[in-house]
């Protein structure tokens, strides 16, 4: 199969507007767009980012666990955010007008993404809990809580920058409300249930899965010397535990990797995927959003291999089907209506 040609070696179009609005060779720096094509030519059929946390696959043997830090306070960048923020906006959702489905408003608003750089442990910061906004460093979840935030932001009456922290909140965090540490939705299997049950998304995979999920999880809990805040904090261990447990309880379904192209043509442009890892203690390791080329399922996806945001250049299921640890995914649909 010919790889899928994306861009030709240019700049995020958002990204580069931003550096010629601020004028400032850094910025330029920070938020260039990357050769997407020369990423595409590096990376060899089937080869798979597996993330489990912050790590790639070859660091599974000294465990970290993606881990998404938010709170009172915003943390970002500064301007740099709000101006990528505001061009995605109106550049790219507003033209499309009300009438246009969430899930093509979340592939068009990825699609402004393409280039910009993976940089992993983003959301870690000292201190309490807070809400970081990077729009310009991304790793596999915080490109989806992103993208997933200014979709459902550009539906409603309200579309502007506060608005869209707010959404992100309330994606980010159990029951939208920031509460400490273990109030972030740490375990990816509980983001997607924990916004179903808020109307923000429905879990397609439970519908068109063929297999039942193993859903145990632990490895916080098990290894909370890689986690600042739960060596700190003795409560927090505890409070996990009891998440674990919850977490643990869910019946889920997905779809095993030998089905992904029968089962296709029920995924739409947009939707959230999930890698479903056979890693002891994880349920997810790695995110991405579907995008279809030639009425082919690919995976774009913030990527440590390439290091940018990028659309796999083969079939997402040649994407996983050399990978060992990954055994399918799931899939969620972002609800219009919340």
């Amino acid at each position: 199969m010919k790889p899928l040609r994306i861009v030709s070696g240019k700049l995020n179009p958002a990204v580069r507007l931003i550096a010629a609005l601020m004028l400032l060779p850094v910025i330029a720096a920070d938020a260039r767009g990357h050769d997407i094509e020369k990423a595409i030519a590096n990376h060899r059929e089937g080869e798979i980012t597996v993330v489990a946390g912050m790590r790639t696959e070859a660091d599974i043997e000294q465990p970290g666990h993606e881990i998404r830090s938010c709170a009172i306070a915003d943390i970002y960048k500064g301007d740099n955010d709000s101006l990528f923020f505001i061009e995605v906006m109106e550049r790219v959702l507003a033209p499309m007008g009300p009438t246009v489905p969430v899930n093509r408003r979340m592939a068009e608003a990825g699609r402004a993404f393409l280039g910009i750089p993976y940089v992993a442990s983003t959301l870690e910061t000292e201190g309490d809990e807070q809400l970081v906004v990077n729009l310009l460093e991304v790793d596999c979840t915080t490109f989806v809580e992103y993208v997933a935030a200014m979709a459902l932001t550009s539906c409603g009456d309200r579309t502007g920058f506060g608005d869209f922290r707010q959404m992100l909140t309330t994606l980010r965090y159990r029951d939208g409300v920031i509460d400490g540490y273990p109030s972030r939705l740490h375990y990816f299997t509980e983001w997607l249930k924990d916004n179903e049950r808020r109307g923000y998304l429905t879990i397609i995979s439970d519908a068109i899965g063929n297999e039942q999920m193993d859903n145990r999880v632990g490895f916080m809990t098990s290894n909370p010397q890689h986690y600042r805040q739960l060596q700190e904090e003795p409560g927090y261990l505890e409070a996990m535990r009891i998440v674990e447990k919850e977490v643990s309880g869910y019946e889920m379904r997905y779809i095993t990797k030998e089905v992904i192209d029968e089962k296709a043509h029920l995924i739409e442009d947009g939707d959230i995927i999930a890698l479903v890892t056979g890693i002891g203690g994880l349920d997810v390791s790695h995110t991405g959003l579907a995008v279809f080329h030639d009425g082919r399922l690919h995976l774009m996806h913030a990527s440590s291999r390439s290091m940018e945001v990028e659309i796999t250049p083969v079939l997402l299921s040649e994407y996983l089907q050399d990978s060992r640890t990954v055994t399918g995914i799931l899939v969620a649909r972002v609800n219009p209506g919340f």
